[in-house]
């Protein structure tokens, strides 16, 4: 059985790292604010949707710790329709560079504001912008969490962190880092020895669909799983258009954002033979298995 690892990154629009400038976090509370509906939008459609087997899709749902003191009932929602709740953070600020104190604290107050909400544990994390090491790795076991999922293989982007994968053993697409953590990269396609992008975000608003759908194929072909991830507000184009913004920090955040979600549905429906699972699901499932 091939599994789909559909995530979404629940943040809002005014908190995206290329829009950071002019949204310090200071300002947050003065914006319009859309990520209710946004949200409700990708909950609403896989809930409309079912598998060959007949079982609901279910997805991981990576959630901005300022978001969450301020939208429990968000939280609380995502967790009822039968998905999987994590941590993106508390406040998105990039990994790499924070104070080792900094970064710990906000890697356990996300997790607390979570966990006060659902009355239960929240085992994964996402960085913002991908931004790990090993370093960072290690902060993230010690908040508590038993896996993060946040590995990029993209090497052009800056912001992504680097990791030497190869050393790691594998269980399914997961790196095993040992004392019961792991790591879930994304999805690239390996073409020369080379990662392409391949995993969404910009880069699934971007593609023509026929190319990406293909190039999850390719990945399905040789793994057991895919690794998709989403923001709530790419499915939204009536969000605030800012046009004071250079025009490739425009273009990166307004490609395709009306099309976005029929795209999103055509994806799933072209991958209905595979088990759409939480992350946290699946890392049981080949521990189950025992898949090395």
């Amino acid at each position: 059985m091939k599994h789909f690892l559909l995530t979404i990154d629940v943040e809002d629009w005014f908190q995206v790292e290329n829009l950071r400038p002019w949204f310090p976090m200071e300002n947050w509370s003065s914006q319009e604010s859309r990520i209710e509906a946004s949200t409700r939008s990708i909950l609403d459609m896989l809930g409309s949707k079912r598998d060959e087997q007949g079982n609901t899709l279910q997805a991981t749902f990576f959630v901005l710790g300022w978001l969450a003191h301020r939208m429990p009932s968000l939280v609380r929602e995502i967790s009822a329709a039968g998905h999987e709740v994590a941590s993106h953070g508390y406040s998105h600020q990039l990994c790499l560079g924070q104070p080792a104190s900094e970064l710990r604290r906000d890697l356990e107050r996300s997790k607390k504001v979570l966990e006060d909400i659902l009355g239960s544990a929240v085992h994964g994390y996402r960085a913002p912008s991908f931004s790990i090491s090993r370093e960072v790795l290690a902060l993230i076991r010690e908040a508590g969490y038993s896996y993060d999922a946040s590995y990029n293989s993209f090497a052009l982007n800056s912001r992504y962190g680097r990791l030497s994968a190869d050393v790691y053993r594998r269980k399914g697409i997961a790196m095993d880092l040992g004392e019961g953590f792991y790591e879930l990269p994304l999805s690239n396609l390996r073409i020369w020895g080379r990662s392409l992008p391949c995993s969404g975000g910009g880069y699934f608003r971007l593609l023509p669909e026929m190319v990406f759908k293909r190039a999850v194929q390719r990945i399905l072909a040789t793994q057991d799983a895919y690794h998709f991830y989403i923001h709530p507000w790419e499915v939204d184009p009536g969000q605030p258009m800012q046009n004071q913004i250079p025009v490739l920090s425009r273009f990166r955040h307004y490609v395709n954002l009306k099309e976005t979600l029929p795209r999103l549905g055509n994806l799933l429906d072209s991958f209905l033979y595979c088990r759409f699972c939480s992350c946290r699901d699946y890392l049981e499932s080949i521990g189950n298995s025992g898949n090395s």
